[in-house]
């Protein structure tokens, strides 16, 4: 069984586990993945002896936990915790080190500042904005496309308010893309808008 499909095992396991009334349909739904699938979970869950199948009204069934099944999900929860660890360690670490390099390539403006912006919002912007304080970066704007209010003490500004120069009318030197997996959009799409790569850098 691959790691994601344990991982689809325990979010079963999980859902059975809450005493709550589930359904094949509405498993497949919570964990995200097609109906045929969470059958051949739902049965080899049973087969190693951790569910339960019991008859209810309707010709509905009941999936039950067994004492096996506890210590499955027990096991299961453990394993994703640490591996949950283990990617924010790496993640965090990633950032540090593209966060330094920034640092060796952005200049002082007039102020002694380091000047930098956030292009994205989200959580692995605030892991960066954690490791930031160990740096002698200034992030003074943070950019994303979804996402509109606060960020820490930042007002999160739109797309077309940024340039190369200014974001929200404040001036910056380097433009960091805070995003794993659609990089290279947005570098594409600030590509069009003529933002020179120089000044940018992706994680």
């Amino acid at each position: 069984m691959s790691r994601l499909q344990e991982e689809h095992s325990r979010l079963i396991l999980a859902a059975i586990a809450s005493g709550e009334p589930v359904t094949q349909r509405s498993l497949a739904r919570e964990i995200g993945v097609a109906l045929g699938l969470t059958n051949l979970l739902i049965r080899r869950l049973v087969s190693k002896g951790y569910v339960r199948i019991a008859k209810a009204e309707r010709r509905h069934v009941r999936y039950m936990m067994t004492a096996e099944g506890w210590e499955a999900l027990v096991r299961a929860s453990r394993a994703s915790l640490e591996n949950t660890v283990r990617l924010y360690t790496e993640t965090r670490d990633h950032i540090r080190a593209t966060l330094c390099d920034v640092s060796r390539r952005c200049p002082v403006d007039g102020h002694g500042q380091k000047r930098i912006v956030f292009y994205g919002a989200g959580d692995v912007s605030e892991i960066a904005y954690v490791s930031l304080q160990t740096t002698d970066l200034a992030l003074v704007g943070v950019v994303d496309e979804a996402r509109a209010g606060r960020f820490f003490a930042l007002d999160v500004a739109r797309p077309d308010q940024l340039t190369p120069e200014t974001v929200g009318g404040v001036p910056y030197a380097h433009l960091v893309v805070m995003s794993l997996t659609h990089a290279d959009a947005i570098r594409e799409t600030l590509a069009r808008r003529q933002f020179p790569p120089e000044r940018m850098t992706c994680l």
